[in-house]
């Protein structure tokens, strides 16, 4: 008679049915996590692709509304998250921009752009777009003839004024003029005012400066307007302009504009 014992599986082992299905378990396990894992490289390389196209059309558009070259270099970067989840509820949060060595007229400066709650159809208003335009002080010198209608000698900045130096002569005696003028917005331009007069080293009233060498000195004293709306899309107005240490800096802005309508298609005119 055989031993009960023998009869009885050992607590440890696992019978050939039971062995099975712990192998289908574990191979559904692998199965599952290898389907989340290739979900999720699909969805690294649509984000991937989605933010590459975003910023490639992006910069396209900013090029034909700038009549920048088609090759000129413009970084856009794009914030608020997920494109992929923005292109779902359909606009995109933040759109900065930064486009260095653009050229309005006479001027070289850095561009500055950042889009908020933009929508995917660039047909539909955005709801702001500002732009912040900077001018090294080595660069501020090409408004130097403009301003004077002189020669130029030197451009600095001092937090407040834009000063240069220029010259002139008088019966024979050379004068050196340091002008400061201070910018402002005027009637959607930038308008430079006389503020500050230097006679060879020694500082004159602007009236008195007048009085004594007429029209000699008018075109120093006068103020001088600068148009740059014929550079820029209509839709944008100039709004700011602020002295630096080392920089010029204007601002213009827009709000409720649609990005591909004629406002941003089409350059602005002077007023």
């Amino acid at each position: 008679m055989s031993d009960p014992a023998e009869l009885t599986p050992a607590t440890g082992d696992a019978s050939p049915r039971e062995a099975q299905k712990q192998r289908r378990g574990r191979i559904a396990i692998v199965v599952a996590v290898s389907v989340v894992v290739v979900l999720g490289i699909a969805v690294v390389v649509a984000e991937t692709v989605a933010r590459q196209q975003a910023q490639s059309l992006i910069a396209e558009q900013l090029r034909s509304s700038l009549q920048l070259e088609p090759e000129h270099p413009v970084d856009v970067r794009l914030g608020g998250g997920s494109v992929l989840v923005q292109g779902l509820i359909g606009r995109l949060a933040l759109v900065e921009v930064q486009i260095d060595g653009v050229a309005f007229g006479e001027l070289v400066g850095d561009l500055s752009v950042m889009v908020t709650n933009t929508p995917i159809d660039a047909s539909q208003p955005t709801e702001s777009v500002q732009a912040v335009y900077e001018v090294a002080e080595s660069d501020v010198a090409a408004l130097g003839g403009f301003l004077s209608g002189t020669p130029v000698n030197d451009v600095r900045l001092d937090e407040r004024e834009i000063q240069f130096q220029t010259a002139f002569s008088f019966f024979g005696v050379d004068f050196a003029v340091g002008l400061g003028v201070t910018p402002s917005v005027q009637d959607g331009r930038l308008a430079f005012t006389p503020s500050s007069v230097v006679l060879n080293d020694e500082r004159i009233d602007a009236t008195d400066l007048l009085q004594q060498f007429g029209q000699i000195v008018e075109p120093l004293l006068a103020s001088q307007q600068f148009c740059v709306a014929q550079y820029l899309p209509a839709d944008l107005a100039l709004t700011a302009v602020q002295v630096g240490d080392e920089q010029l800096t204007v601002v213009f802005g827009a709000t409720n504009v649609a990005l591909a309508g004629a406002g941003f298609s089409t350059l602005g005119t002077c007023p």
